[in-house]
């Protein structure tokens, strides 16, 4: 199974951007800043999308994708938290939970989260309210807008939290590093001609997902098209029966 995590900045303009997304051959596509009619484009066999940008006639939101016979079911969500998804992920006989995440940090646009900060914000509350659907086999993906070299303390009580929930981060275990470390960058932002680079997008899985990864890959920027993340994609060996 091969598991596609990418913001794809602003949707897509173009079918270079479609094309991308396709050479990955994904089963599963969890993709923030998507639009909904972008969907379409792409094809796949089955999708969930929700947006918390109600203002605007075309919004960018979080869209998750299955292709190859993969589908969903949703499960109870609430929708104050801005944009966490949780889904049943189904395909024959093999079956998962899946948060999908798209964080705003500190920057939700409505409701009880809406610029709240400290212990209770959304990326903890979530974590804490979705804790139940964390069971063996499970997965969180998504871009968090925090990571190692960015808001460090934050992440690294992510990473504590979904470690009591026996969530590990993907990547960490697969390169050998400590949380608060990276050899990778995910997010690239220039301003005034110089590049910043962040570790942003992360995959946390339960135990059947951590021992049977077969690959990991962060794709380089000079192959990224019109975007400022990177592809994160993530390999698992199913076949080893839960």
């Amino acid at each position: 199974m091969r598991i596609l995590l990418w913001n794809c900045c602003n949707g897509f303009g173009d079918q270079s951007k479609i094309d991308y997304i396709k050479s990955f051959n994904p089963d599963i596509a969890v993709i923030p800043e998507i639009k909904q009619k972008n969907i379409d484009q792409i094809k796949p066999d089955d999708s969930v999308w929700i947006t918390n940008n109600h203002a605007n006639p075309i919004p960018k939101g979080l869209g998750v994708l299955g292709f190859n016979g993969y589908k969903f079911t949703r499960l109870p969500r609430d929708e104050e938290m801005e944009i966490f998804i949780p889904l049943r992920v189904i395909k024959d006989s093999f079956a998962f939970n899946l948060l999908a995440v798209w964080n705003f940090y500190y920057a939700s646009k409505q409701g009880r989260f809406k610029d709240l900060r400290g212990p209770e914000c959304l990326e903890y509350s979530a974590l804490r309210h979705y804790q139940p659907m964390f069971s063996d086999p499970s997965l969180i993906i998504g871009d968090w807008n925090l990571g190692p070299t960015f808001s460090q303390p934050s992440f690294l009580k992510i990473v504590d939290m979904a470690s009591q929930s026996g969530m590990k981060s993907i990547y960490h275990e697969f390169f050998k590093l400590p949380h608060d470390q990276t050899n990778h960058s995910t997010f690239r932002q220039i301003r005034k001609g110089v590049p910043l680079l962040h570790h942003l997008d992360h995959i946390f899985g339960s135990k059947f997902f951590y021992e049977n990864i077969s690959d990991f890959l962060i794709d380089d920027f000079t192959n990224v098209v019109r975007s400022d993340h990177a592809p994160v994609v993530l390999d698992i060996n199913i076949n080893k029966q839960i």
